[in-house]
């Protein structure tokens, strides 16, 4: 809700699942654009998100997405419980994908819910971020580091 309250160009998608036809039961994992909007109380967005199928954080997918879909955007910014895997490549990876395929000095921010000790982002990169925990801090770090401040 920060977020979308102080970033007026932006697309808050969230880790969904599906089951493929068949008797595989394979799950295909997807982004879904969430119904969160800054005006509605904090109980009201929960409510219209909360019977999604969400599914497994595959990090990647915010870049693997914008890039097949031609949307440009400056910085992505993922929330994870720090639940994550990857499938076919390496966020890091997607990421620098998306630069050298749009042109655009993409940024990643990583936030994780929990901290565990492991990494999403690109340590060596200037243009990454991992961020463990979030307070009251944490939003306007965000801002400064999308702009290229720090």
């Amino acid at each position: 809700m920060v977020t979308a309250a102080t970033e007026h160009d932006h697309q808050i998608v969230g880790f969904t699942a599906g089951n493929s036809a068949g008797w595989s039961f394979r799950r295909e994992d997807a982004l879904t654009p969430l119904d969160i909007s800054p005006r509605r109380r904090l109980d009201d967005n929960i409510r219209a998100v909360s019977n999604l199928p969400f599914g497994g954080t595959d990090c990647a997918l915010p870049m693997v997405w914008a890039l097949q879909n031609r949307v440009e955007i400056d910085t992505f910014h993922i929330y994870t419980d720090n639940e994550t895997w990857h499938g076919q490549i390496h966020p890091h990876q997607a990421l620098r994908e998306y630069r050298e395929k749009t042109g655009i000095p993409a940024r990643l921010v990583v936030v994780a819910m929990t901290a565990n000790g492991s990494t999403i982002a690109d340590p060596s990169d200037p243009g990454q971020l991992d961020v463990s925990g979030f307070d009251s801090t944490v939003p306007n770090l965000l801002s400064d580091f999308s702009r290229g401040d720090i």
